[in-house]
C-alpha cells in the first residue's frame, strides 16, 4: 500500500471528487491519497522542503531574509503535513505491517507514528545527501528532525559518508551512543544501513526499444553526423552545477582547440520549485561560448530550458559519445545509471562529479571536481580520445555495478532488513519485557543446587556516585554477606580495583571483578589479571583529548584506570553548565571517533555523564564466561544497569546448558535483559528475598 500526496491543487475539488479519487486510488492502485490544502502543501513542499531542507542538505547555507521571515509558517506546514500522513497510516495499519518512510519530506513521520504505534516496524530512507554536522547544526529545527528520524527501527542512506555524517550529527547534537552500525537509544536500537539505490534495468530496456526512441536516435545521428555528442540533463538548480559545467566546457574548447567544430554539448535544463536566479547567469555563459566558437554550420552548446519526452531523453543517452554529470552535491544520480545501460553498444565514457553518491560505486568513471574547470575540460578530452578497448573495459565495470545495485536489490535489501528486525529480540525490548517476577524466580532458586548471582555495582547495588560512606552501604554489606553463605556471588564493576576492594573487599566469599572484567578476585583468592597482553598505546592520545575538553568544561575531570580512561562531567549537571557540558560531550565523542577509533582497537562507552574509552578485548561477557567455567551453575541471576552489562546479558541468554538464566536490567530502557526492576532499592529488596529463603 502506497501513501502519498497527489502532486496537484486540491482546494477546488468537491467532496464527491475527493471521494472518487480516494476510492479509485485504493481499489485500482493500492494507494491512499493525502489531500492537504494548497497553502499547506505550498508551505511544506515549496517553502520548507525546497527552500530550507534541500539547500542545507546540499551544502548551500541560506541567508535569504525573506526565507527566514516565513520559516515559522513553513515549519508549521511541514509538521502539519507529516501529521496528516501519520493519521492516515495509523488508521489503515494492521498488526504485522512494515512501514517504510521515504525521504526528507517526512523526517518527522517516524516519531509521530511511534506515539500511536509503539510496536510497529518503521524504516526510514533518505534519498538525498545527509550533510556534515557542522552544517546540519545550523538548522533551528535540528533536534526535532533528528528525534523524529530516530524513532525508526532502521534508517537507510545511499553511501557510507552520508551515514557517517548522520551518526556524527546525532552524537554531537543529541549526545547519543552512536556506533558504525547504529544508535543505542534509551527505548530501542536504531540500525543504520547503507543501501545504494538503482534502476530497473529490464523496464528501461523495454522502453528504449520503443519505435519512437529508435526514430529519435536516427534523427540525432543524422543531425550531428561527424560530430562528438556530449549530453547532460539536470534540474536548473544551483547544486546541479550547470553553470560550472558550461564554464568547464568553455575551458575545454580553449585548451583543446583541435576539438572546435567537432564537439556539441546538449544541455537539458529542467525547471524546479527551488528559488534560483541561475537562468540569466547560465544564458550569459551559453551566449559567450556560442558567440566565441560558433560558425555558420556549428554551435558548440545546445541549451534547452525545458523538459523533453522520456523517449527523446533515452535517444540522447544512446546517441551520446560521453555524458557529463557534474553536480556540486548530489545523492545517487540515476541519470548516470540510465546512461550506462543505454550505452551497451557504444561504451561512451561517463564523466562524474566526485560529490555524487554514485561515485562511490562507479570506480570506472572519469572522476572530476566540478569546481576545477580545467580538470573537467581535460576529462572531456580524455573521454573523447579514449581507445575502444578502454571504453569497453570501463563500461563493463560500470554495468556490473548497476546490475549489482539494481532497484530490485535496493528494495529487497531494505524490506529484508526490516523483516529481520521484526523477528529479532532486539526490537524495542524495553517496552515489552516484564518486571522481574520474584515469586517465580524464588521457586527456580529453591530448586537449584548450584546458584550464581552476577551483579553490576554502580547504578545497580548502589546509586551512581555513591561509595562506601553512604548510609545504605551497611544494608548492602549485610545482604551480600548473607547471600554469599548460600550461593556464589560476584560483583562485576567498571570501577577500579582499589574502589571496589575498599567498598566490598571485606565481605567473605564474595567474588569481585574490577574495570569491566580486567581484574578478577575469585572467592577467597587474590586479585588476578584476566588478560596480560593489552595494548595501551592509545592512552596518551585519549588523555590529551580528554584534557582538552576538561580545560573547557567547568567541573569536568579525568579518571585514569589501569586499562581505561574516563571523562566525567557529572558535577556540571545543573543549569546552563549542564547544557554546555552535554554539548562538549558530543564534541568529545566525535573527536574520539575521528582520532582514536580509526587507529586503535578500542571502544567508547557513553554513560549518563561519562565517556569511557577501553580496549576492545575488555568486556563483561568475557569475565562472565570465566566465572561460569569455574562455578558450573544450574541457576544464574544477573542484574545490571548500563551498556557494559548488555554484552553480558546477551552472552548469558545464549547459555543453553544452564537450566535457568535470568537477566535483569535496572530501569526501563532498550536492553538484552529478559526482565527489569525499577531502581536500586528494588535490587536490594530482591537480594533480601533470596537471603530469607531457607
Amino acid at each position: 500500500m502506497w501513501v502519498g500526496t497527489l502532486g496537484m491543487s486540491t482546494d477546488l475539488l468537491s467532496q464527491q471528487t475527493r471521494g472518487n479519487i480516494r476510492s479509485t486510488m485504493i481499489m485500482e492502485y493500492d494507494s491512499i491519497p493525502i489531500m492537504p490544502s494548497d497553502s499547506e502543501f505550498e508551505g511544506h513542499y515549496n517553502r520548507y522542503c525546497k527552500q530550507v531542507l534541500w539547500p542545507y542538505f546540499h551544502y548551500v547555507v541560506q541567508d535569504d531574509l525573506q526565507n527566514m521571515m516565513y520559516q515559522d509558517d513553513a515549519w508549521n506546514a511541514y509538521v502539519a503535513l507529516n501529521q496528516r500522513f501519520a493519521d492516515v497510516i495509523v488508521e489503515n495499519y494492521q498488526e504485522g505491517d512494515i512501514i517504510w518512510v521515504n525521504d526528507y519530506h517526512l523526517m518527522l513521520l517516524p516519531g509521530m507514528l511511534r506515539k500511536k504505534l509503539p510496536n510497529a516496524i518503521i524504516g526510514f530512507f533518505l534519498h538525498i545527501p545527509f550533510p556534515s554536522s557542522e552544517l546540519f547544526r545550523c538548522l533551528p529545527t535540528r533536534k526535532q528532525l533528528l528525534q523524529g528520524m530516530l524513532e525508526s527501527d532502521l534508517i537507510g542512506f545511499q553511501t557510507y559518508s552520508f551515514a557517517r555524517h548522520f551518526l556524527q550529527t546525532c552524537s554531537r547534537i543529541l549526545s547519543v551512543d552512536a556506533t558504525p552500525s547504529g544508535i543505542q537509544m534509551d527505548t530501542h536500537y536504531v540500525t543504520v544501513g547503507i543501501y545504494p539505490i538503482g534502476i530497473d534495468i529490464n523496464a528501461l530496456n523495454k522502453k528504449r526499444s520503443a519505435p519512437e526512441v529508435l526514430k529519435s536516435i536516427d534523427m540525432l545521428r543524422e543531425k550531428y553526423a561527424g560530430k562528438k555528442l556530449i549530453v547532460a540533463r539536470d534540474k536548473l538548480d544551483y547544486i546541479k552545477g550547470v553553470r560550472q559545467k558550461l564554464l568547464a566546457f568553455e575551458q575545454f574548447l580553449v585548451h583543446h582547440p583541435e576539438w572546435r567544430g567537432k564537439v556539441v554539448l546538449i544541455q537539458i535544463a529542467l525547471s524546479t520549485a527551488e528559488k534560483n536566479e541561475l537562468r540569466a547567469h547560465i544564458t550569459d555563459v551559453v551566449s559567450r561560448v556560442n558567440s566565441k566558437f560558433s560558425n555558420i554550420s556549428y554551435q558548440p552548446i545546445v541549451f534547452l530550458h525545458q523538459d523533453i519526452s522520456f523517449s527523446q531523453y533515452l535517444a540522447l543517452l544512446t546517441s551520446a559519445d560521453a555524458s557529463l554529470i557534474t553536480p556540486l552535491r548530489d545523492g545517487m544520480n540515476l541519470t548516470s545509471h540510465e546512461y550506462i545501460v543505454c550505452q551497451e553498444n557504444n561504451y561512451g565514457p561517463l564523466i562524474l562529479s566526485e560529490f555524487t553518491g554514485t561515485y562511490g560505486s562507479f570506480g570506472a568513471c572519469l572522476r572530476v571536481n566540478p569546481w576545477d574547470y580545467r580538470q573537467v575540460g581535460d576529462a572531456i578530452h580524455e573521454a573523447l580520445s579514449m581507445s575502444e578497448e578502454e571504453k569497453s573495459g570501463r563500461w563493463k565495470e560500470l554495468y556490473k555495478s548497476i546490475v549489482t545495485n539494481s532497484a530490485q536489490n535496493y528494495a529487497s535489501s531494505i524490506i529484508s532488513e526490516l523483516s529481520k528486525i521484526r523477528s529479532e529480540e532486539m526490537h524495542r525490548l524495553s517496552a515489552q519485557i516484564p518486571i522481574l517476577d520474584l515469586d517465580h524466580v524464588k521457586e527456580l532458586f529453591k530448586a537449584s543446587k548450584n546458584p550464581l548471582f552476577l551483579f553490576d555495582y554502580g547504578g545497580t547495588l548502589v546509586p551512581h556516585g555513591k561509595d562506601a560512606k553512604s548510609n545504605d552501604m551497611d544494608r548492602l554489606t549485610e545482604l551480600l554477606t548473607k547471600l554469599t553463605k548460600k550461593s556464589a556471588v560476584y560483583v562485576i564493576s567498571g570501577r577500579t580495583k582499589y574502589n571496589i576492594d575498599r567498598d566490598l573487599g571485606n565481605i567473605p566469599n564474595l567474588g569481585l571483578s574490577a574495570e569491566n572484567g580486567y581484574h578478577i578476585r575469585p572467592r577467597d583468592e587474590d586479585w588476578q589479571h584476566m588478560n596480560s597482553n593489552i595494548d595501551l598505546s592509545w592512552m596518551p592520545v585519549v588523555k590529551q583529548i580528554f584534557q582538552y575538553y576538561t580545560e573547557r568544561t567547568p567541573g569536568a575531570h579525568i579518571e585514569i584506570k589501569d586499562i581505561s580512561i574516563v571523562w566525567h562531567y557529572r558535577s556540571t549537571t545543573v543549569g546552563q553548565d549542564a547544557q554546555f557540558a552535554k554539548w562538549q560531550a558530543g564534541e568529545c565523542q566525535n573527536h574520539i571517533a575521528d582520532s582514536v577509533n580509526k587507529n586503535f582497537q578500542v571502544h567508547v562507552v557513553t554513560g549518563k555523564t561519562t565517556i569511557e574509552v577501553l580496549p576492545h578485548d575488555i568486556n563483561k561477557s568475557a569475565i562472565a564466561n570465566r566465572i561460569l567455567q569455574d562455578i558450573e551453575p544450574d541457576f544464574v541471576l544477573s542484574i545490571g544497569d548500563d551498556r557494559m552489562d548488555e554484552e553480558m546479558f546477551g552472552f548469558l541468554n545464549k547459555q543453553q546448558k544452564i537450566s535457568h538464566v535470568i537477566t535483569c536490567t535496572v530501569g526501563s530502557r532498550s536492553t538484552e535483559a529478559k526482565y527489569f526492576v525499577p531502581n536500586v532499592q528494588s535490587v536490594h529488596n530482591t537480594l533480601e528475598t533470596f537471603t530469607t529463603i531457607v
